[in-house]
């Protein structure tokens, strides 16, 4: 490998590593509570290093929301892409958000409480995120107009936001401790609320019921 390959590499992991530990430190002292060198200290890193990559923490955040919202937006175009109902690709999405819930609480919890909540992160860059995913579940509604999964009068663009701020303001109930029916907890809480929410998608809600069971 060519040291300038090398050098890149080692960059990309350096700076793989200051969000990862942005992400921890973030939701365990939240925005204002942390400082650059407390990243730089779970990161393992040199306190410049931080500076060098990021320049200020409100970028280290925008980069981590930017993250997200590319890897969310990469899944919904996959669940876009493959065979099966409309209820059945809402019930993949609720699914993977659930599931992104179980694999990295810190992620959700850092999102709902200094993103959704308290407004940390640019405005006009938040809104293209979310105006971008909406845009992709709508043309997964649409997708499902034409094939007899909703009503032809059905407004694509309502049902898309009305699912998106459902599964939103689940993940915000279950960080915030809102949601009395559950704790949510432990993983055996979460997959049974991710069952729930997928036995509510494919009940009809968001499109005609689904022939299939969620996993």
């Amino acid at each position: 490998m060519a040291r300038g390959q090398t050098k890149e590499k080692q960059a990309r992991g350096s700076q793989d590593r200051i969000l990862r530990a942005a992400v921890k430190v973030m939701a365990r002292k939240g925005y204002h509570g942390t400082r650059i060198s407390d990243i730089a200290a779970e990161a393992d890193v040199a306190y410049g290093l931080v500076y060098h990559y990021f320049g200020s923490k409100e970028k280290v955040l925008e980069t981590i929301l930017a993250s997200v919202a590319q890897r969310f937006s990469d899944r919904i175009a996959r669940i876009g892409a493959e065979p099966g109902t409309l209820t059945e690709k809402l019930g993949r999405i609720s699914d993977y958000m659930l599931d992104t819930y179980l694999a990295n609480p810190e992620m959700i919890h850092l999102l709902v409480q200094e993103v959704v909540r308290s407004g940390h992160i640019d405005p006009v860059s938040e809104m293209a995120s979310a105006r971008a995913i909406l845009q992709q579940i709508q043309g997964i509604v649409e997708a499902g107009k034409k094939t007899g999964d909703l009503a032809a009068d059905t407004d694509a663009e309502l049902l898309s936001i009305t699912f998106f701020g459902a599964i939103e303001l689940t993940l915000t109930a279950l960080v915030q401790g809102l949601y009395s029916g559950h704790p949510g907890r432990t993983s055996a809480d979460i997959k049974e609320i991710r069952r729930k929410l997928r036995s509510i998608v494919q009940g009809g809600s968001f499109g005609r019921k689904s022939g299939k069971g969620g996993p």
